[in-house]
């Protein structure tokens, strides 16, 4: 389960930021997730839980995002559904994934100093 992996680069991410910013307390993680990101929500979720040690981001609320999957054409920039073709229905030619296959940190919720 790769995502224990996912879980724990951005549990270090999350707590360079934490230190880096003087912050007591990590309130909130947001991701954004790609459908096509490789990436389980849920099992995500779950890791987040078991990887999350004592420290500024112990009790944070993990929220994910989910990225449709979007895919043009290469030739004239046309939305391709793949569920339809493998081509371009405008021009024939060949689709490339505009969107779907990331997995961004958002946005880390901070308390420093007593707020938010």
């Amino acid at each position: 389960m790769h995502e224990c992996s996912v879980a724990a680069a951005l549990l270090e991410l999350v707590e360079a930021q934490a230190r880096q910013h003087g912050a007591s307390r990590v309130v909130a993680v947001h991701v954004r997730i790609g459908g096509q990101a490789g990436v389980e929500h849920e099992l995500l979720r779950s890791a987040w839980e078991l990887v999350r040690e004592p420290g500024p981001a112990a009790d944070a609320r993990l929220a994910l995002h989910a990225v449709p999957v979007r895919w043009t054409c290469r030739r004239c920039g046309a939305a391709v559904a793949l569920d339809v073709a493998l081509r371009c229905a405008a021009c024939g030619g060949a689709p490339r994934l505009a969107s779907g296959d990331e997995l961004l940190l958002e946005r880390i919720e901070m308390e420093v100093d007593g707020h938010v």
